[in-house]
């Protein structure tokens, strides 16, 4: 389309609607809404179960086998993918050359398209199975939306049937043409589903494929966060909100507090891991402390595809682990701090059996996270009655891609922290080399630290932390309270920092201690001295290139 096209005012003509094209999986609303086209003088031409949908109703209806003279091949993989289908999408109104075009290989305009996507959240939702997963990837149609609304200036497009009572009414009182705004409207609605849809699948291949390729990016690429940057950096970003309800206060009983769902999330309802539709099964509404405290333990659990515990206290991790089993998971995330979980959050991200509930019943804890509760389990559980018990899966991608901060008279936004390190920018520059179950160690604790705030400091062996240590206004005291606060041995621990050091006076706090490895972004200009100050202790030390301040 030229630039001319969409300047002009012929964008806001009303088009007269003589044929659809319709390819549904979700069929709610769609005898209603051909019944209406048909009403019109719209005829219907569809893909194969629609086609057979509409026939078994009586409404005369085109096969795209009859139009294309292709049958559908690769089991219905390959079917609206023709000239004939995407030319009468595409073709422009007062173009001579496409009319040529048509004219000469006989081809139809379509003024209409119809079209809701494979259901992938859906099957995101009931199964882990890559195959059953890959096979719910849309092709033809997100191909068909992002055809029809790139065509916005001529043809409609519906992705969604709760907007077709509305378009039928709009449609009535234009006498069977749909009007320009319309089309705009439904065209960016199209363009917004193709980008989510696009977006879930990318987060939940890349949380189901990290664990294969062994390099863990977290949930999404460095092109990806400078892309979004770009795009909050230039013009306006719109938020919409709805209260979902009032809470009982805020931090505190003086402070009045609500839950509102934002409209804009990247990612729809049963899709995503979502704490306005997570499901409270026991104990007292929950408060908007718990809703931050389970916030930064999501952020945090998502990180890792193994069996994992994590638990948290006023925003902060006092202890992660892993294991075979929840309750081997919990049990290592408890002993690495057995006293600050007391009147905590712990979230778990596989089903809690009898076992893990015999574990998590022995403390006092505000919340407990996961995604499924065996029936003896949760029977265990609500027998302690303030105990609130929350069913979410952690391990769907997670909603919000932005973060925001209010400040007096504005706010600040940015992309999430979701990049770990790039494995180009790795490197080891002191004497000493970890071993493999070393690096494991680190990787561990460097998806611990970036949700710690900052200045942060966290020890861990392969599977639990040991210390963690956050929002000091220096790093030697981080350090400082981690070898303070340990009460599981540091002998073959790995420390992890979300920043570099800015001098070796941490290192020679720790040279005695059994810590082996380190892993830290790098950047100070006392790195020299910092490595050699490792050298000198025997330490080994990895930098990623990447700070991970968390203010």
């Amino acid at each position: 389309m030229q630039a001319s096209d969409v300047s002009s005012s012929t964008w806001l003509d009303k088009v007269p609607l003589k044929s659809a094209f319709l390819s549904l999986s979700d069929k709610s609303g769609l005898r209603e809404l051909s019944q209406f086209l048909v009403s019109i003088g719209c005829s219907l031409s569809a893909t194969g179960s629609t086609a057979e949908q509409l026939s078994s109703w009586g409404f005369p209806v085109r096969t795209v086998e009859s139009i294309t003279g292709f049958p559908e091949i690769l089991g219905g993989r390959v079917k609206t993918l023709h000239p004939k289908i995407f030319g009468g999408i595409l073709a422009k109104p007062n173009s001579d050359s496409d009319s040529h075009d048509l004219e000469m290989h006989k081809i139809e305009k379509f003024d209409l398209v119809v079209c809701n996507l494979y259901p992938f959240q859906e099957t995101l939702r009931r199964t882990e199975d890559l195959g059953q997963l890959v096979e719910s990837i849309d092709i033809g149609g997100v191909s068909l939306l992002r055809a029809a609304a790139k065509n916005f200036i001529r043809v409609g497009v519906l992705c969604d049937p709760q907007d077709y009572k509305a378009f039928i009414e709009a449609v009535q009182k234009n006498g069977g043409s749909l009007g320009g705004q319309l089309r705009v409207e439904l065209a960016l609605k199209a363009l917004g589903e193709t980008a989510t849809y696009d977006e879930v699948i990318s987060l939940a291949l890349r949380h189901k494929l990290h664990g294969i390729t062994g390099v863990r990016l977290g949930a999404g690429p460095v092109q990806r966060q400078a892309r979004l940057s770009a795009q909050l950096l230039e013009g306006q970003l719109t938020y919409e909100f709805e209260r979902v309800k009032s809470l009982r206060y805020g931090e505190n009983p003086h402070q009045k507090a609500a839950l509102y769902a934002t409209g804009s999330g990247v990612v729809h309802q049963g899709a995503s891991c979502s704490l306005v539709e997570a499901q409270c099964l026991n104990g007292k509404e929950l408060s908007y402390n718990n809703y931050l405290d389970m916030e930064h333990g999501i952020r945090l659990i998502s990180e890792f595809r193994e069996c994992a515990a994590v638990i948290i206290k006023h925003n902060l991790p006092c202890g992660v682990g892993l294991g075979g089993s929840p309750m081997e998971a919990y049990r290592r995330a408890f002993e690495g701090d057995p006293v600050s979980p007391f009147g905590g959050v712990v979230l778990l991200n596989r089903k809690v059996d009898l076992g893990c509930a015999l574990a998590l019943h022995e403390t006092f804890l505000e919340v407990v996270v996961a995604p499924e509760f065996e029936p003896d389990a949760l029977d265990l559980l609500r027998s302690k009655k303030n105990l609130r018990i929350v069913v979410l899966n952690t391990q769907l991608p997670l909603m919000n891609k932005q973060q925001i901060s209010q400040v007096q008279g504005g706010f600040l936004v940015q992309d999430v922290d979701d990049t770990i390190f790039d494995p180009e920018k790795l490197h080891i520059p002191t004497n000493a080399t970890p071993s493999p179950l070393e690096k494991s160690a680190c990787w561990f604790a460097y998806s611990i630290v970036k949700h710690v705030r900052s200045n942060a400091i966290v020890l861990c062996n392969g599977n639990q932390t040991i210390a963690v240590g956050g929002g000091f206004t220096n790093r030697v005291d981080a350090v400082e309270y981690c070898l303070k606060k340990a009460s599981l041995p540091l002998k073959g621990a790995v420390l992890a920092s979300d920043a570099f050091f800015p001098f070796p006076d941490s290192i020679d706090l720790i040279k005695n201690t059994g810590i082996r490895v380190i892993i830290q972004p790098g950047g100070s200009v006392q790195d020299a001295a910092v490595i050699d100050a490792c050298n000198k202790a025997g330490i080994a030390m990895i930098v990623t290139g990447y700070r991970h301040f968390k203010h």
